[in-house]
């Protein structure tokens, strides 16, 4: 930059003379001029809010309470979370009126700000993201970090107090825009002596598991649950510190424990099976000879209490123990039966209905923010074999291909007929669309009465987090995407309207099809509110703005800066639209953000919609 003279407007944007401004002291530069109001604009938007949108902040952070175990924590520690889930809420949860505390603030105070270039930064605060990563390079309070899930390298400044960090620590915490780079909102928090990969690997399997497009995108969902649960990723549960009855017993502790490390189970899953184990090594002496038998038991036991990402039949759990899978059958019996009363008393502490089991015991971590477990249902005896032997079928026919896949559904039907998957896997055979709606509904009816009415009514909108929820949640969607491929378009909207009354979150994808079909129905004023209910998360989502306005007025202005919007957004669409190319013979498998696949797969569903635009074509060769 040249040098300044002493009567021309100050760069820092605050319209004085540089001579009356930042030249009054050059030894002041104007950097760290906007570094100290950036600190000082951070505090007065957290009072804005707090001031103007206590309820609402109070209200949803209710929701976390239970997650963040604010009963077990210190007054520091509740003050902590709750002044992060402010910050957190100001800058990314839309209120009522679908706008943000943040574009409130700016709407309110911008107009205040006398300095030009502080009131453009605050602007971009808008675009504020959530960080994991590592801390690569740190020169006075300016922080280099290298994104966990891009690998991106990312400045960032620190503008409040100052606390030590070390190079090669895992980072946290909140970015707003900061000219080129970014400021910590309000501040890093790091993991000194914490492995960067077991975080970002956590956050990306919590994010596949709840169904979301991308870590980043989970991470900033769920930014508080994550800040929470990041220190215990290693688990709460020390099975060398626990007073064990013989060594056996913590050998099979052991076993049990780097078996599921191995296989990436979350650290509370497997504290819950170490709390299970402890507790069934204190009910006696039972000899043991063969601990990689009750490990794999165990792990049996486990995975039929709580939900995991990977289910494994007592024949592979046989294969990857070293041990018969008849003989797990029976020592899963044994454990089940000496900690049927235990289980039920966990599931309770969860649901806040009884006093801690122990000082060892944990709480299971669902996967949704408001998730509750289902009650366990007693079964008739003699049923119990039947319906695990049905299930274990079930999950190996998911991995099978062809008939095979068949003939196991048909097999755990016949050993429990209330299978709902069963339906849902032989639907996939049938002979014609029709035929598959109907055993697709059989399925759906079934689960519906199993779950009953008084489910329904205390767990709607957390469905999916609830795994006794996924057979009926799966048969539902099939059913009612078959409603909408045979044309009934008003039964098929109604049930995926009632998909997503019970999981709001859509981890099924209900959203896209449901677009479709309101358009189809002539329902425009749905489509719109689709639209803004899942802003940001729908597929091609600026051609379905367009869609709507090209259908609703013509080729509008508005019109072209959508259509420059949806370019950006995925520019191989356009060449569908106009004619240039063709649909291919077999659609894609997968595909990615902003590539042809994804352009491919959203014009397959929305052609239609597309052709009733007279003119369409010409109108987009001129643009």
């Amino acid at each position: 930059m040249g040098k300044i003279g002493r009567n021309e407007p100050c760069p820092c944007g605050s319209g004085k003379k540089y001579k009356n401004c930042c030249g009054a002291n050059e030894a002041i530069p104007i950097t760290q001029l906007l570094e100290g109001d950036i600190d000082q604009l951070q505090q007065q938007l957290i009072h804005f809010g707090l001031n103007h949108f206590d309820i609402e902040i109070a209200e949803d952070f209710e929701r976390f309470e239970e997650i963040i175990d604010s009963e077990l924590m210190d007054e520091e520690e509740v003050n902590f979370y709750s002044m992060m889930h402010a910050v957190w809420f100001i800058l990314f949860v839309p209120l009522e009126d679908g706008k943000t505390i943040i574009e409130k603030f700016i709407a309110a105070e911008s107009g205040k700000i006398k300095r030009t270039k502080l009131r453009q930064i605050l602007q971009t605060w808008t675009d504020a993201r959530t960080i994991v990563g590592r801390l690569v390079h740190i020169v006075n309070n300016e922080l280099t970090l290298e994104d966990g899930f891009t690998g991106e390298q990312v400045k960032a400044i620190h503008t409040g107090v100052q606390t030590p960090l070390a190079e090669g620590s895992f980072i946290i915490g909140i970015l707003v825009p900061f000219e080129q780079n970014y400021a910590f909102c309000p501040a890093p928090f790091d993991l000194p002596d914490f492995e960067p990969e077991k975080a970002f690997s956590y956050i990306e399997g919590r994010s596949q598991a709840a169904g979301y497009d991308s870590p980043q995108e989970y991470l900033s969902e769920f930014f508080i649950d994550t800040l929470n649960e990041l220190p215990m990723i290693d688990g709460m549960v020390d099975v060398n510190e626990l007073e064990w009855p013989s060594p056996v017993f913590q050998e099979v502790a052991e076993i049990f424990k780097a078996k599921l490390q191995s296989l990436n189970v979350q650290a509370p899953i497997i504290d819950t099976g170490l709390v299970l184990w402890f507790t069934y090594s204190q009910k006696g002496k039972k000899r043991i000879q063969n601990p990689h038998l009750y490990a794999a038991s165990l792990h049996y036991l486990l995975s039929h209490f709580v939900p995991m990402d990977r289910f494994f039949s007592q024949k592979e759990l046989g294969e990857m123990y070293g041990v018969k899978a008849a003989s797990i059958s029976s020592t899963y019996s044994t454990l089940e039966t000496a900690l049927s009363e235990d289980m039920e008393k966990m599931v309770s502490i969860i649901k806040g209905e009884s006093e801690p089991l122990a000082e060892t015991a944990t709480v299971i971590d669902f996967p949704t923010r408001n998730a509750k477990p289902a009650p366990k249902k007693k079964t008739k005896k003699g049923s119990r074999r039947d319906e695990e032997q049905a299930q274990s079928l079930i999950f190996e026919a998911l991995q099978a291909h062809g008939q095979r896949r068949y003939q196991l559904a048909q097999e755990a039907l016949e050993l429990n007929p209330q299978c709902v998957d069963g339906y849902v896997i032989l639907a996939e055979n049938a002979d014609d669309l029709l035929d598959a709606s109907l055993m697709f509904r059989e399925g759906m009816h079934i689960g519906q009465q199993a779950l009953g009415k008084e489910f329904f009514e205390e767990n709607k909108g957390s469905f999916w987090g609830l795994v006794e929820t996924r057979p009926f949640m799966r048969a539902k969607f099939h059913y009612a995407d078959s409603l909408y491929m045979l044309g009934m378009l008003d039964q098929a909207i109604g049930e995926f309207e009632e998909l997503l009354e019970l999981n709001p979150m859509d981890n099924l994808g209900v959203r896209d099809t449901l677009f479709v079909a309101y358009v189809s129905n002539k329902e425009l004023k749905k489509a719109h509110h689709l639209l803004e209910q899942y802003e940001g998360s729908m597929n091609c989502e600026s051609y379905d703005k367009l869609l709507l306005e090209l259908l609703e007025n013509g080729f509008t202005v508005k019109a072209k800066s959508l259509l420059k919007e949806a370019k950006k957004e995925n520019q191989y669409v356009i060449p569908y639209l106009s004619g240039k190319k063709k649909l291919p013979k077999q659609m894609p498998d997968y595909h990615g953000f902003g590539d042809e696949n994804q352009a491919i797969i959203y014009f397959d569903s929305t052609f239609h919609l597309w052709q009733e635009i007279e003119g369409l074509q010409k109108w987009l060769k001129e643009k």
